[in-house]
């Protein structure tokens, strides 16, 4: 049969036109009718009309419902999806936060165990060599500037290289496999290097804190040797310098001061428990009359 509103051809059946969707009204009659086209027509029951489409409206009804569900599973999957995704780079980021944290406390470590971390690293030549590089920069610094206290000098220089050395070299080992600096000799290579020269750093070190506190034992007994000549000798003069010149054991030293007028007297100094920071300067009598 034909369409009633665009002519073309349809299923004999159908009730509205596929094409244009004009609904096919026919009579109910037991003969087909022939339309001026020549095209046999046959009228379907109105009632059987409205069942169909009542059929057709609850199979479009069900089609819409079951096309939003599916839709709206979808949407609930990707929103899961994204949910997810965010959760992964919150955990992420709170990973990566607590090992930057704990990367950080540790690099508070590093400053205070240096030496340990490097054994701990397998880089113990470095770290050997760090320290007795840190000894001797202490103990030049300490005989240029002996009133300043040793122990903060070390501590500066200490704190200085370990907490940045370490970072250094853990990573040119990470990346290069670097045991030993490359830009040194391969003679800093050997183990037996790095053992001398830390035990040479501690005796050098040792020398030099000797030196230092004689240095400001010298320095300290000057104005106190000005003061002896002139409170108990009534003296006019000025010490310009103080060197020791023998040490009869830890506490006690004989020192040649040198005068205002450039001459030279020899005084004893005596120092309390073995401290260079409390003593006593002693001018003979014979020394001072000889003023």
């Amino acid at each position: 049969m034909y369409c009633t509103q665009c002519g073309k051809k349809i299923n004999e059946e159908a009730l509205f036109c596929p094409f244009c969707g004009a609904e096919q009204r026919q009579k109910n009659t037991d003969k087909p009718e022939v339309a001026e086209e020549g095209e046999t027509k046959v009228d379907i029951p109105e009632e059987n009309i409205e069942e169909e489409t009542s059929s057709y409206k609850a199979e479009d009804e069900q089609n819409n419902a079951e096309e939003s569900e599916k839709i709206e599973n979808e949407t609930n999957s990707v929103g899961k999806e994204a949910e997810d995704t965010s959760e992964e780079r919150t955990d992420d980021k709170s990973k990566g936060s607590n090992k930057e944290e704990s990367n950080h406390n540790w690099d508070s470590w590093r400053a205070l165990l240096g030496p340990f971390y490097y054994f701990q690293e397998g880089l113990w030549k470095k770290g050997l060599l760090l320290l007795s590089a840190i000894f001797l920069a202490s103990s030049a610094l300490f005989n240029m500037f002996p009133q300043t206290s040793f122990i903060w000098i070390f501590l500066i220089l200490y704190i200085a290289v370990f907490e940045y050395m370490p970072r250094k070299d853990i990573e040119r080992k990470k990346q290069n496999n670097e045991i030993m600096w490359k830009e040194l000799p391969p003679f800093f290579n050997k183990d037996i290097v790095a053992i001398v020269a830390i035990v040479v750093s501690v005796l050098v070190l040792f020398i030099s804190i000797d030196s230092a506190g004689r240095s400001r034992l010298e320095k300290n007994a000057e104005p106190v040797v000005t003061e002896v000549l002139q409170d108990n000798y009534g003296l006019d003069y000025t010490c310009n310098d103080v060197n020791i010149t023998e040490e009869y054991d830890n506490s006690n030293y004989r020192a040649a001061a040198t005068l205002d007028d450039n001459s030279v007297i020899h005084v004893n100094i005596e120092t309390y428990s073995g401290s260079r920071g409390n003593f006593n300067v002693q001018i003979p009598y014979e020394e001072a009359y000889l003023l």
